[in-house]
């Protein structure tokens, strides 16, 4: 069983009384900190915050990422450290489910306060969730535990707190020792602190922003994210988009300045030759070949030729999925990510189409575009050198050559995608939920907004089929993969779902698919 402590290497504060300072300000500086089976210490990600004494302050810390094993195991997958501001139930969701299941969660909530000796007190208490099991249905049990300190701090001294000192199990899964968190306070008393800004801009749209290690927003399409009020002082930008490549760079932020920031993940030609030209951009973390469109800035992923068995087996799903039959696909590109907004609006402003009605939700801009017909989805496809997907592009793209039942695997899991089930109950940005991702590395293909195919419906042939492209003519077409408003049954890779292609649905959405390079 673990070695969980919660050790406190500071002055320990046990007196109640004689705490003062309310109204006054205090700059706390939250770090988590490693110790690995090296013996290196490292600085994992760190808050800082201009706070008033008296009042509460939330951040929370999720070491390491597994994955279920058979029973109920797990086999570590990642090491990492994440923590960000506020409680970690909230901060998971921001995050778009990044963290996938952590290992340990620790939320700390402090009350500084100024004693009359200068001296900064700190009230803190400690929820710690630590990893016992993984049930029948892949989803975390916890063992809970909750600790109260207070510390006595001078202008140079810290709290130091051990959160995990790790047994050979964790040591060989985590390559670590410790895990440690460190606070530190200093008084600023009654004059605000200086602040200023940060203007991000990346050549990768809806990749995700992390100062000093918290998320705090996504890059724009053709346009800076400004961060506002951030302390003046050095500071760490880093951007990360969906298929993990990162890049960070170092800032100084001045008094009542904003700082212009360029991070560059693709590294792309300034100049293309052709606005249709399909870029490379390396492999995903699934190890298929990624290419940026240059007409739209979308990433789309190349899907190798192969067989796959497409429908469902008899005895399961409905009738309109049957029968299951082989399909032999040439290779091809398909969007990672959903047609967003900024995306449509850059197609209507270069060919004067219109836009789709605005949804009561609004445009964000990384949320994907909505209320979409079909021959609007297709003239989108088309401007950008490709087509809608047929509906076997589409399912093996989702499901891979194993007939998955989901993107992620046979078994339903409402933490994966934005369903009714597992969501916030509204859209969210394209790749919200990392976690629902295809064999291939495509994203949000479960959930979120219904997607246009190509195909006219109707029932599925008797044999194997070369290439299929559906049906010449039909009164309906085809829609995959269901949206935030659908049950885990409509969410299948192998669900179909007929539709009048010229009703005007608020969730339905597209993705494009073209012919990959060779």
């Amino acid at each position: 069983m673990l070695a969980l402590l919660l050790l406190v290497v500071a002055t320990l504060a046990g007196r109640e009384s004689g705490a003062v300072g309310r109204g006054s300000r205090l700059a706390l500086t939250v770090t988590a900190l490693s110790n690995t089976v090296d013996w290196e210490t490292r600085s994992e990600c760190e808050d800082q915050g201009e706070i008033e004494a008296g009042r509460k302050y939330a951040h929370w810390i999720a070491f390491g990422q597994v994955k279920p094993q058979r029973g109920m195991g797990w086999e570590a997958v990642s090491s990492a450290t994440r923590c960000g501001r506020g409680v970690f139930d909230q901060g998971s969701v921001v995050l778009g489910r990044t963290l996938g299941i952590p290992y340990i969660i620790v939320d700390v909530e402090t009350i500084p306060f100024i004693r009359p000796t200068g001296k900064v007190e700190l009230r803190t208490t400690l929820k710690v969730r630590l990893l016992s099991a993984i049930d029948g249905k892949g989803q975390p049990i916890y063992a809970r535990s909750e600790r109260k300190r207070t510390f006595e701090l001078g202008a140079a001294e810290s709290a130091l707190v051990p959160l995990l000192v790790a047994d050979a199990g964790e040591r060989d899964a985590f390559n670590v020792h410790e895990l440690f968190l460190r606070q530190r306070a200093r008084v600023l008393g009654r004059q605000v602190a200086a602040y200023g800004a940060i203007s991000v801009t990346a050549d990768a749209p809806n990749a995700n922003i992390f100062l000093d290690g918290g998320m705090v927003g996504r890059t724009l399409a053709g346009g800076a994210t400004v961060l506002q009020n951030i302390r003046a002082g050095a500071h760490e930008i880093r951007v990360s988009d969906f298929s993990e490549r990162a890049a960070s760079k170092q800032v100084v932020v001045e008094r009542n300045r904003t700082t212009a920031v360029d991070v560059k993940l693709l590294n792309l030609p300034s100049a293309p030759t052709s606005v249709a030209t399909l870029l490379p951009i390396g492999r995903n973390p699934q190890g298929f070949e990624e290419y940026w469109r240059q007409r739209d800035g979308a990433v789309v992923v190349k899907v190798p030729a192969g067989w796959f068995p497409m429908g469902s087996p008899e005895g399961q799903g409905f009738a309109e999925e049957h029968p299951q039959h082989e399909v032999f696909l040439s290779d091809f590109a398909i969007d990672k990510t959903e047609v967003t907004w900024p995306q449509f609006r850059r197609y209507a402003e270069a060919t004067g189409a219109g836009l789709p009605p605005t949804p009561l939700w609004g445009t964000p801009e990384d949320y994907p575009a909505t209320s979409v017909l079909y021959h609007e989805a297709q003239a989108y496809c088309r401007w950008v050198g490709g087509t809608l997907p047929t509906e076997a592009q589409w399912e093996k793209a989702a499901r891979g050559t194993d007939g998955q039942e989901y993107p992620w695997g046979n078994d339903w899991d409402i933490d994966r995608c934005n369903s009714i089930q597992g969501g916030p109950h509204r859209p969210q940005g394209v790749a919200s939920f990392p976690g629902c991702v295809s064999p291939y590395g495509v994203v949000d293909m479960a959930g979120s907004v219904w997607e246009w195919v190509a195909d006219w419906y109707d029932r599925y042939p008797e044999m194997s089929a070369l290439d299929p492209k559906g049906p010449d003519r039909g009164d309906l077409r085809v829609r995959r993969g269901g949206s935030w408003l659908s049950m885990s049954t409509y969410l299948r890779t192998a669900y179909r779902h007929k539709i009048d292609p010229d009703w005007r649905d608020t969730h339905n959405g597209f993705r494009c698919a073209q012919h990959a390079p060779q």
